[in-house]
């Protein structure tokens, strides 16, 4: 799997989370449109409902009128009264902005034949009272109409505000399903980050156990030769003694410093790289050349693992580059920030030197465990160690040489964001 796919595959819960809230939040406004919508739905039904009743409450009131009248024979003086009233409420009715979500168009035709009905021919019948069982009549037939457009009407009233009803409730249940979704996710990326936290932690226990394997193996085997040089009745010989002592004292050695570093990986142990380099230059003298910027030099990095892993890459530069034929030929550190993929900053260490380089094949093998190009006292990291160290920091490493042109390993380390600190990585964060 290549490091940008596993970016994006870092990235991609947090992603999903942040898809998930604004889905979340959609679904919610868009279910307090709805609400509003019923809302207005409901009013709107009301004053059609009440429109509805008024009319059929002034029809009744003056078809009763006009039957006393007919039995009687004394016209009611409030009969002409009501019928304009109930020609107002009709126009009103017709006249709504919202009565097409409410009627169909043979209501609608129904609706504006009563109105021309009362216009045209109830209202001048009222003048003579001969006229009054034609207008009975008509009155009757406009009764019943009435009564099919306040079915339609509150039929398509409870159809409306059901419709509403449903897609707010829909809206809710997906506002609900997206906020699941969202704790599901947190929890991915809770679980997510424990996994690269257990990774972690196994990185540092490999790269501990490579690096106690690479810095003891020699000293083991010297050890291990001196036991079998003793017989006896004979003293053993003083070069394998003081081979055997020295081997004890550089074990002795890499033990405390490797519980040094055990126990001080953390992220609270941090010093600026300017205080690092300071240390360098005192160790190797003038035989470094740094090209390192201000802003670069107050970076703070984890501490003494930088140091350890400076100084091995240094003396390894420096004995390629004797080996080389180029012993007043510096080697270069630099250092620089970058941006970090998709947010913050890291530091870029560059060990760089012009000496004898490493063939493909070398340098394929030259971070794999075991694997070492010298030999000697130096009790040092070797390539492995570092590598595998600067993996537990949560950083990368990285070495390009060519033979006969010198190499150049680097080193990539995310720096926190706010402060400029190290991030939690490797052991320090596990």
């Amino acid at each position: 799997m290549s490091r940008t796919l596993r970016r994006w595959l870092d990235v991609v819960p947090y992603l999903g989370l942040a898809v998930a809230i604004l889905l979340g939040s959609w679904s919610f406004m868009r279910s307090e449109h709805y609400r509003e919508e019923t809302d207005i739905l409901l009013m709107q039904s009301y004053e059609v409902q009440w429109r509805g009743s008024q009319i059929r409450e002034r029809l009744a009131n003056i078809v009763g009128l006009l039957r006393l009248s007919m039995a009687t024979g004394d016209r009611e003086p409030q009969l002409a009264q009501e019928v304009g009233l109930l020609q107002f409420n009709m126009v009103a009715l017709r006249n709504l902005q919202y009565i097409d979500h409410f009627l169909d168009p043979q209501d609608f035709a129904r609706l504006d034949q009563s109105i021309q009905t009362i216009r045209t021919r109830v209202l001048p019948n009222l003048s003579a009272a001969a006229n009054d069982q034609e207008t009975l009549s008509l009155l009757t037939d406009i009764q019943q109409d009435m009564f099919q457009v306040s079915g339609t009407t509150g039929a398509h009233s409870r159809t409306l505000n059901e419709t509403a009803h449903i897609a707010e409730n829909a809206l809710r249940n997906v506002a609900i399903f997206v906020l699941a979704l969202s704790a599901v996710i947190v929890v991915g990326v809770i679980i997510h980050q424990q996994s690269m936290m257990a990774r972690r932690k196994d990185q540092q226990i490999r790269s501990f156990s490579s690096l106690f394997a690479h810095m003891t193996r020699s000293r083991v085997v010297a050890l291990a030769l001196f036991i079998k040089s003793l017989r006896d009745g004979e003293a053993p010989d003083p070069e394998m003694v003081a081979a055997a002592s020295r081997a004890a004292a550089e074990l002795d050695s890499i033990n405390n410093g490797l519980v040094k570093i055990a126990y001080s990986a953390k992220p609270t142990r941090t010093v600026a790289l300017q205080s690092i380099l300071d240390a360098l230059s005192q160790d190797h003298g003038g035989r470094i050349q740094f090209d390192v910027p201000e802003e670069a030099r107050a970076a703070l990095v984890a501490s003494p693992q930088f140091h350890l892993i400076l100084d091995e890459l240094i003396r390894n530069a420096e004995q390629a580059v004797a080996a080389a034929g180029k012993p007043d030929s510096p080697v270069v550190l630099r250092a620089r920030l970058t941006r970090r993929f998709p947010f913050g900053r890291r530091l870029v260490l560059e060990v760089i030197d012009n000496g004898l380089g490493m063939s493909r094949a070398v340098r394929a093998k030259a971070a794999e465990p075991f694997f070492s190009m010298r030999a000697g006292s130096h009790v040092g990291l070797g390539l492995t160690g570092c590598a595998e160290m600067v993996k537990a920091l949560g950083g990368r490493f990285r070495i390009e040489s060519a033979e006969g042109r010198g190499t150049s390993v680097r080193i990539l380390y995310p720096l926190r964001r706010e402060t400029g600190t190290t991030g939690q990585a490797g052991p320090a964060s596990a």
